[in-house]
């Protein structure tokens, strides 16, 4: 069965005729209409939605790795934070997340040569849990008196 074609209609002749004519001047643009809608434009909502908070221990930055590298130091001055306690600050007085108060970095050696690499370990500003702050707060406790350490 052949597909089924509209017959044309006196309206549609109407508008092929029209546009099929050219104007008479193209330097003076014949009057138009201008068309109002007949619906009202969309309205913005009152109040806009609030965007989800994300969840400031999960980020990839925050993700300790397992093991802590072979030296931990302030990346503005170079040389491990002189109080390990003052690294870190709670956020809320009894919460359970800590804000860090310096960018951290590591020293490590990466691949099986042990290529000696910086790589960031905490932002600054960073939110960590307390067990988090902690495991950090002893290397760098570690790092400072080595004699405790070996004891």
């Amino acid at each position: 069965m052949p597909p089924r074609t509209r017959k044309p209609t006196s309206e549609d002749v109407e508008l092929t005729s029209e546009t099929t004519e050219a104007p008479e001047n193209k330097a003076v643009p014949a009057d138009v209409e201008t068309k109002t809608p007949s619906v009202a434009p969309l309205e913005p909502p009152t109040r806009p939605e609030p965007a989800p908070e994300r969840d400031p221990l999960t980020t990839a930055q925050q993700l300790l790795p397992d093991e802590l590298g072979d030296r931990i130091v302030d990346d503005a001055t170079g040389q491990p934070p002189e109080d390990p306690d003052a690294v870190f600050v709670p956020v809320m007085p009894h919460g359970n997340t800590l804000r860090s108060t310096v960018r951290l970095v590591e020293h490590v050696g990466l691949g099986i040569y042990q290529s000696p690499t910086r790589r960031l370990l905490v932002p600054v500003g960073a939110e960590l849990r307390r067990g988090q702050a902690a495991r950090i707060i002893a290397r760098l406790r570690e790092q400072l008196d080595p004699a405790s350490a070996a004891e």
